[in-house]
């Protein structure tokens, strides 16, 4: 399917949680009902310092007016849904990260030391 998009911004200062909420309408080309897309940003501390990630969410609404009001009850979920997956994500690689030794010199295939491996040599 073909889309045409448009992007909406609604600014509100008073919003401490998305005083920025941004939402694309996607219209079928040649015609259809419109789908819409909010997109947001996730700030997370992670090894590499703050990041900023991006989330997109379907919203399931007839107009643009309808999509900005049922903003926020939709992003605040699916922020807290890729929190914890990047959280866990995270969590993982530094497991992974602290079960092997590197060792000075060589290729990486040489230096890194699993761990499991020097387990199973027993």
């Amino acid at each position: 399917m073909i889309y045409r998009k448009d992007e909406f911004v609604q600014q509100d200062q008073d919003d401490k949680e998305f005083p920025i909420k941004q939402v694309d309408r996607l219209e079928p080309v040649p015609e259809g009902p419109p789908r819409f897309i909010g997109r947001a940003a996730l700030n997370m501390n992670t090894p590499m310092g703050i990041q900023q990630i991006p989330v997109s969410f379907e919203i399931e609404a007839e107009t643009i007016q309808d999509a900005f009001a049922r903003y926020t009850e939709l992003a605040r979920p699916k922020l807290e849904e890729v929190k914890q997956h990047v959280q866990q994500r995270l969590r993982q690689l530094h497991a992974a990260e602290q079960d092997q030794i590197v060792r000075p010199g060589g290729s990486d295939g040489d230096r890194i030391i699993r761990l499991d491996d020097l387990k199973g040599r027993r």
